[in-house]
């Protein structure tokens, strides 16, 4: 079985390494090209293409797969199946039509619920309480394919955006072989017609703190975007980043840092109603800190947050 792996992120590394370590062959890796950053304009390789390089599988960089150069070089490939994990590009009918068997997705939400580019983070925002990962047969409609697979957990009260991620990854994994194992005798079953809801992608104006919000809400809103991209707020004309929160029962200023003398070492911000424990906090240009050696910075001076 000839099996190439559409991937870009550290999601994908459980799926990559545990097909790696079966009896299939991954004759290619598809992945986003290099960026480019720094003063010596150095190539910075995603987790994928480093992972793929450590396996010592080969690697293509198309920056349009859909041109009719890559559709050639893909089809002299002779894939049996193709795998899409967090690729980061659209696939034309012509694409799909290519692996022998089609292409398979994993993607990391409970469809027909959250289709779309950032499931996991809207599931948190949103406050779901479960969610899971589903293997799904391709179709040129985004993410709406028959499901062969599906896997439902609980989502954790103080589970980030990372936490959540790492768990699905390392089941999704294991739920992609076995579909690839069994792939002649499993039922496909369409997507239900209602409760069909889009993932958009986040987008950097959405990434900043409204404390006007509940704090139930604003809680969410951290863990859904913690490790990367970060919620930030502005404090003292600076970006700061919350890492790691939890809502608590404290009432106070939106924005405002609330002062407790029986918690003289923790950081309090106050909502629109209760206020959020800051715990793990980044300012601009620094690393992480915790919230005691935030505070221990800041010479005991009352602060807020825009």
């Amino acid at each position: 079985m000839r099996i190439i792996i559409f991937a870009s992120s550290n999601f994908s590394i459980p799926l990559l390494e545990e097909i790696h370590r079966s009896d299939y062959k991954i004759c290619a890796v598809y992945t986003q090209p290099p960026s480019i950053s720094g003063r010596g304009l150095k190539k910075k390789h995603n987790p994928i293409s480093k992972k793929s390089s450590e396996l010592d599988i080969p690697i293509h960089y198309p920056i349009d797969i859909n041109i009719e150069y890559e559709i050639s070089k893909l089809k002299n490939l002779n894939p049996d199946i193709a795998i899409v994990s967090a690729y980061g590009q659209i696939l034309s009918s012509k694409v799909l039509q290519i692996p022998k068997f089609g292409f398979l997705n994993l993607h990391p939400s409970l469809l027909p619920r959250w289709r779309g580019a950032a499931p996991i983070e809207r599931a948190l925002m949103s406050g779901d309480d479960k969610t899971g990962i589903c293997t799904i047969k391709m179709v040129k409609e985004l993410d709406a394919g028959p499901i062969l697979a599906k896997e439902v957990i609980k989502i954790k009260p103080n589970e980030t955006n990372t936490s959540l991620s790492n768990k699905l990854s390392k089941i999704g994994a294991v739920q992609m072989l076995k579909v690839i194992e069994n792939l002649s005798s499993i039922i496909e079953l369409p997507q239900e017609s209602k409760g069909i809801t889009y993932a958009s992608k986040i987008q950097k104006m959405e990434t900043r703190i409204n404390w006007h919000q509940s704090g139930k809400i604003v809680d969410r809103f951290i863990r859904s975007l913690s490790e990367k991209p970060g919620a930030w707020t502005i404090m003292d004309g600076s970006r700061v980043k919350i890492l790691k929160s939890k809502f608590v029962l404290l009432e106070g200023r939106a924005g405002h840092q609330i002062i407790s003398s029986d918690y003289n070492s923790c950081l309090f911000i106050g909502c629109s109603i209760g206020a959020i424990e800051v715990e793990i906090l980044q300012k601009e240009g620094k690393k992480p800190i915790t919230a005691k050696e935030f505070i221990r910075g800041i010479n005991s001076r009352t602060i807020f947050f825009e």
